[in-house]
């Protein structure tokens, strides 16, 4: 073992024995907080109650973010602590043990990315003060946890700044003038979108890449025909979640229980795994906000007096 290696691993082992009956649950609840389907309520319920651009840009940032976790694990191969030492680590979280490669953190550099975007776009110290801790204690469960080393984390936490500055510096100045119109906006996400797929295509990183690729042409759908607006009433915005989540669960389960139900090997297909994220970013963006106009539970923004702080149209 090297000796680099080594006293990361002390490292973890004396973390581990540091923690005091009922500590492993906070950790494992902040671990959680880096997992998907806390991101689609997040994401969700900030594009449909509060504030539209924000919530796009952090989910772009978030599943950019995902897709280049997978990959730089994959390029790199390097093992996880309880690989390397399984006499002295203990992994403290369900499953761990079938978790792959190990460097980068996909928690610490989804965390960071979709985090550090929001922090960025808001503009607000007490927020970002909040988001930088979340960031912190989401990677430090990962190695109390023992499931990676501290190098795993420091990376998934540099990785994700670079998207997140990336994207609040770049991203909604630079891209409406690459793209004048919606198809050719469309063109272009789905030529990005599928030359990404080519170069590393795997069942992971099918998830992040045909969300994307839903995500984008349903708000392009969506800012083209129906202009949602994320504000009104707080009652009418508590409805609009009830119904959003409901339908969201409804066909993300629903998908996920159909395709496990075809022959092998067609479940494990990135292909399929593709399609069924992309029909749930098609929904999120297009679909619900199209239902939630239908029913009555949003304003559109030509009826609503938008401010200068708030999302432009011209925006999305």
């Amino acid at each position: 073992m090297p000796e680099w290696m080594r006293w990361q691993i002390e490292a973890i082992v004396w973390l581990q024995g540091l923690q005091p009956p009922g500590a492993i649950a906070f950790w494992r609840l902040m671990s959680w907080l880096g997992e998907e389907p806390v991101f689609l309520l997040l994401l969700t319920g900030w594009l449909w109650a509060y504030r539209k651009r924000e919530a796009l840009w952090a989910a772009t940032a978030l599943l950019l973010g995902s897709y280049l976790a997978f990959t730089l694990k994959d390029l790199f191969a390097m093992p996880r602590p309880f690989q390397v030492a399984p006499d002295a680590v203990r992994v403290l979280v369900p499953g761990g043990e079938a978790l792959g490669y190990g460097l980068p953190s996909g928690h610490a550099l989804t965390a960071a990315a979709l985090w550090g975007t929001w922090a960025g776009m808001l503009g607000n110290p007490w927020f970002t003060g909040f988001a930088l801790g979340l960031i912190f204690l989401i990677g430090l469960s990962r190695l109390v946890l023992g499931v990676h080393f501290l190098h795993d984390i420091l990376v998934g936490w540099a990785v994700g700044a670079l998207v997140a500055f990336g994207i609040v510096r770049v991203g909604p100045g630079w891209l409406p003038r690459l793209a004048a119109s919606r198809r050719r906006s469309f063109l272009l996400a789905a030529g990005g979108v599928l030359l990404l797929f080519l170069l590393h295509g795997t069942r992971e990183t099918a998830v992040p890449l045909g969300a994307w690729l839903g995500m984008i042409g349903g708000t392009l759908l969506e800012s083209g025909q129906n202009r949602f607006h994320p504000g009104g009433p707080w009652p009418q915005r508590g409805w609009r979640l009830a119904i959003g989540w409901a339908t969201l669960a409804a066909l993300y389960v629903g998908l996920g229980w159909l395709f496990r139900a075809l022959p092998p090997p067609l479940p494990e297909a990135p292909a399929l795994r593709f399609v069924r994220y992309g029909v749930v970013g098609l929904w999120a963006t297009g679909g619900a906000p199209a239902l939630f106009l239908r029913l009555g539970l949003a304003p559109t923004e030509r009826t609503v007096e938008v401010l200068p702080s708030d999302p432009q149209p011209g925006h999305l």
